[in-house]
């Protein structure tokens, strides 16, 4: 018995090649160009060419290294329980040829030292930057005054100028807890 051969038109062929290109990109939130969307009640932070958003009641403490490179920890007002949120910037000059070896380093720390999952973790495009990868990770409940899972979205990347950037933004996952990384990341730009 032969079975009847079935065509599928051209057309549907082209649409599910398409449909199957843009989900591979990983979807929204990985477009770094342009002016960033900073939530309501956010404020911009900016230093040597970089700029994200965040929450405009959060305390912010710069430090220069020896190197004369910021470090920078953002915080809520509230610090009562721990572990509490935290955006994180730091900035390793000319490194860029340990750039692997560093990303490594820190994935390691999640899933070796803090018995912690990288939930993903994806080439992006950040203009100004070499290479850039952006990366979700949760930790289980550990140490504090109210240990929480914890969830961090962040972005590794090689400026055009050999420095090595690592941002990263920390939620606990308390009950009625609003704060969501996501847009404080995807807020991030290198400036010209």
């Amino acid at each position: 018995m032969m079975l009847p051969v079935i065509r599928r038109p051209f057309p549907l062929l082209l649409c599910l090649l398409a449909a199957g290109t843009l989900a591979s990109c990983g979807g929204g939130g990985n477009d770094f160009s342009g002016d960033p969307k900073v939530p309501d009640g956010y404020k911009t932070y900016s230093t040597t060419g970089i700029s994200f958003a965040y929450p405009s009641d959060w305390q912010v403490d710069e430090r220069t290294d020896a190197d004369g490179a910021p470090a920078v920890e953002i915080t809520p007002p509230e610090k009562g329980e721990t572990p509490y949120g935290l955006i994180q910037l730091t900035i390793s000059p000319k490194a860029g040829d340990r750039f692997d070896s560093l990303v490594d380093q820190s994935r390691i720390v999640v899933t070796d030292v803090n018995n912690g999952k990288v939930e993903s973790d994806e080439e992006v495009e950040v203009p100004g930057s070499k290479r850039a990868l952006r990366s979700t990770t949760v930790t289980p409940p550990g140490r504090g005054t109210d240990p929480v899972e914890v969830r961090s979205d962040g972005l590794d990347l090689v400026r055009e100028n050999d420095d090595v950037v690592f941002f990263s933004v920390a939620a606990p996952q308390r009950e009625g807890q609003t704060f969501d990384p996501a847009p404080i990341v995807e807020s991030f730009r290198l400036e010209d």
